[in-house]
């Protein structure tokens, strides 16, 4: 088990979130999951989550198990004084505030369904396969798996628009010299193609003009 599992499952919202507890058996209503921290600090920021009768608003922590707060050090840092809820894989040991209180612990390996900690652990203890989800695609539904790639499509053309439209800009819609930039890249395939495109951009497309016969 890992962290960022731990991550995905709390904010695509995958577990039994009606009858969820705090290992204290506090009703636990999640009012809003809060922001991925990618920097220092708790995972989860702005939290809004309803325990018992109160509502809280703060940052929430996740571990694997609860006495890697201490591991971390959590209890010495001031940048987890308002985590309202510590969200663990398996609680192993009680967490407490500066205040001497406990702080609220969210056990999540029973609210979660067995077939997705299969799927994970198929994926993660994979290392063979192509990419770890082949064998999952064919799960996929027929009409979104289609939507998908032709949304990719779609996606690919405007990208490559983007960039023949950036070109003309600059060039003043000088379509012969776009065309001779976009050729020049061509040939030069993955490896070269940048190379080829710099060299192709370093003179005046004039230049080409004079010399082409």
């Amino acid at each position: 088990m890992k962290e960022e599992f731990l991550y995905y499952v709390w904010q695509y919202q995958l577990f039994y979130k009606k009858t969820l507890k705090t290992v204290h058996n506090e009703e636990i209503n999640i009012l809003k999951v809060g922001v991925q921290n990618k920097n220092a600090g708790p995972d989860f920021l702005n939290a809004h989550i309803k325990i018992g009768d109160e509502t809280w608003v703060g940052n929430l922590e996740m571990h694997v198990k609860s006495s890697d707060w201490y591991v971390h050090n959590h209890e010495n840092d001031s940048n987890y004084d308002a985590v309202i809820l510590h969200v663990v894989w398996e609680h192993d040991v009680e967490v407490f505030a500066k205040n001497n209180q406990p702080i609220f612990t969210l056990e999540l390996k029973n609210y979660i369904d067995n077939d997705l900690i299969i799927k994970y652990n198929s994926i993660v203890n994979d290392s063979k396969r192509w990419i770890p989800c082949e064998q999952q695609i064919h799960q996929i539904d027929s009409f979104l798996l289609n939507n998908w790639l032709e949304r990719l499509y779609f996606e690919r053309l405007e990208n490559k628009s983007e960039f023949i439209k950036e070109l003309l800009q600059k060039t003043h819609f000088d379509f012969e010299a776009v065309l001779f930039m976009l050729l020049a890249k061509n040939f030069g395939l993955k490896i070269n193609g940048e190379a080829f495109f710099k060299l192709a951009t370093s003179f005046d497309f004039s230049i080409v003009q004079k010399v082409r016969f």
